[in-house]
């Protein structure tokens, strides 16, 4: 090979490492915006998920809805929010410890376009495309919240049909 195919060779490959973002996500379409996750929908029974999840780690009541009760998978990456004892919203959270000291496994699950909880902001937006709305700690996409941390890093994924539909409506 001469030093010009070499060379080129090498800048193909030095440009595609410095373009590759955060790595797909596992199981793609295990996370499904607006409807759930493979192992809970939106308007499940509790019972259903506990079924699917086993017993959460942590309950507990909502201090100004006593209907609401949020409950912890860290183990799963995943946190639930019922309402009446059915789900009303499903967080998925990356890797590590929050601001509560819980530690956090990631969720391991990701859209079919492979965007999950470990995913940078940058690709989240070149595999989603536009977000329905950007607040100075959100990137909100139909049936889908990004929460962000105060680095603009991804604190963690929600669900819920209701946050999407009040941005459309506004």
């Amino acid at each position: 090979m001469d030093n010009k195919k070499l060379f080129t060779a090498f800048l193909l490959c030095a440009s595609l490492i410095a373009c590759s973002a955060s790595p797909e996500g596992p199981n793609p379409g295990a996370i499904n915006p607006g409807i759930g996750v493979t192992e809970v929908k939106l308007f499940d029974a509790k019972e259903k998920v506990e079924q699917n999840l086993g017993k959460p780690a942590s309950e507990t009541a909502n201090p100004f809805n006593a209907r609401n009760i949020i409950v912890q998978y860290p183990d799963k990456g995943l946190e639930i929010s019922y309402l009446n004892d059915a789900v009303g919203s499903i967080v998925m959270y990356p890797s590590g410890k929050d601001g509560d000291g819980v530690e956090w496994q990631v969720y391991q699950g990701s859209t079919p376009e492979g965007v999950w909880p470990q995913s940078d902001v940058s690709t989240i937006k070149k595999k989603l495309g536009a977000p329905l709305k950007e607040l100075p700690k959100a990137v909100v996409y139909p049936g889908l919240w990004i929460r962000l941390d105060s680095k603009g890093g991804v604190e963690s994924f929600s669900i819920s049909k209701d946050e999407a539909a009040q941005l459309q409506e506004n």
